[in-house]
């Protein structure tokens, strides 16, 4: 895909582990990148919480990482997709199908699928729920908690992102054809065709064995299908009409995962206040959120006739955010209270 003449065909198969039978459907198919990259950002948050309740000051011991873990896991995966639902999709809550698993709207996670603000205020809520276990439910104790969240989080974002481009979701806004980078999303025609192209696409030779009634929905998915089997008649009609797009998603996690995490590994080498780490993060992830919302394309719902909005809708939140985490850091920084967390050893401390 790297620096290519034209634009990347995506062709990358959302599926690490194809299941069939009734634990496929029950499980969408198999098993996905997307979920797997979730598993893979709480391990590696676990081994970063654990370093720095080995090392740093902490009233937390190590062996107290893994239920640390499990309780923001938990408040990440409810409050990410409760926060998909209210901030994005409400009407998710009155989605009712009672002859399809799973149901409800709000369960059916490959419709939106999960909001990283939602995610951010379930892990909060993770991290007052297991002060409040073990009895540490006080605001400077709980706020080192998320401290520790927040530092494991950046890396967590970045697996995250990787999935997305892998899945093919969040797609960019589109590019210049002869952008370096520039890819092309076959899943883009159930979100941005209009009709007349999905007609277009009907009555067009590649779609001669396929039963004339399909929807746009199922013509995304054998789209799709075709490209990622190399089909070279689908593969020559979607590159001559897919748009080329920023590949948003890895601009995300370059900004959201990799620098935000340098950030917060430079201000964390020792103990710190408070509030003062999650503070950092929300405003430095609150940042490089507004400049992606610039290549991400906005969800569909929030473009009026194909006019893109001036502020994104990510950007509203972002903006929440940053305040919040202003405020945090004023609060951090004006506290009589001990330094905690730091992933240095002590004697490593003593010479900086």
């Amino acid at each position: 895909m790297l620096l290519l003449a034209d634009p990347w065909l995506h062709n990358l198969d959302p599926f690490a582990i194809q299941l069939p039978g009734f634990v496929g459907e029950l499980l969408n198919g198999g098993i996905r990148w997307y979920g797997l990259s979730y598993l893979a950002g709480f391990a590696i948050g676990y081994l970063i919480i654990k370093r720095v309740l080995s090392v740093g000051a902490s009233p937390l011991k190590p062996t107290q990482a893994m239920d640390l873990v499990v309780s923001i896991a938990i408040g990440i995966v409810l409050g990410g997709r409760l926060g998909y639902v209210v901030f994005y999709q409400p009407s998710l809550f009155l989605n009712f199908t009672p002859d399809s698993f799973p149901w409800w709207g709000v369960f059916k996670i490959n419709q939106g699928g999960m909001a990283s603000h939602g995610g951010m205020l379930g892990g909060a809520a993770g991290c007052a729920f297991f002060a409040w276990r073990q009895k540490l439910l006080n605001s400077f104790k709980t706020l080192h908690l998320m401290d520790l969240m927040a530092f494991g989080a950046p890396l967590g974002l970045l697996f995250g992102r990787v999935a997305n481009f892998i899945n093919g979701e969040l797609i960019g806004r589109a590019c210049a054809r002869d952008f370096p980078l520039a890819v092309q999303f076959p899943q883009e025609i159930a979100e941005t065709w209009t009709p007349r192209q999905v007609d277009e696409l009907n009555s067009a030779p590649v779609t001669s064995g396929l039963p004339p009634d399909l929807n746009e929905y199922q013509l995304t998915d054998e789209a799709v299908r075709q490209v990622q089997a190399g089909n070279e008649a689908w593969v020559a009609y979607m590159a001559e009409h897919l748009t080329p797009r920023y590949p948003s998603q890895l601009f995300a996690g370059l900004t959201e995962g990799v620098i935000v995490f340098a950030v917060l590994l430079f201000l964390y080498r020792k103990p710190v206040k408070p509030g003062l780490i999650t503070g950092v993060f929300c405003i430095t992830y609150s940042l490089m959120r507004v400049v992606n919302e610039f290549f991400r394309r906005p969800d569909a719902q929030f473009i009026d006739e194909g006019a893109m909005p001036i502020v994104t809708h990510g950007q509203l939140l972002s903006i929440g955010l940053f305040v919040l985490g202003a405020l945090l850091v004023a609060f951090a920084l004006r506290s009589k209270q001990d330094k905690l967390g730091g992933w240095k050893r002590g004697r490593e401390l003593a010479t900086d």
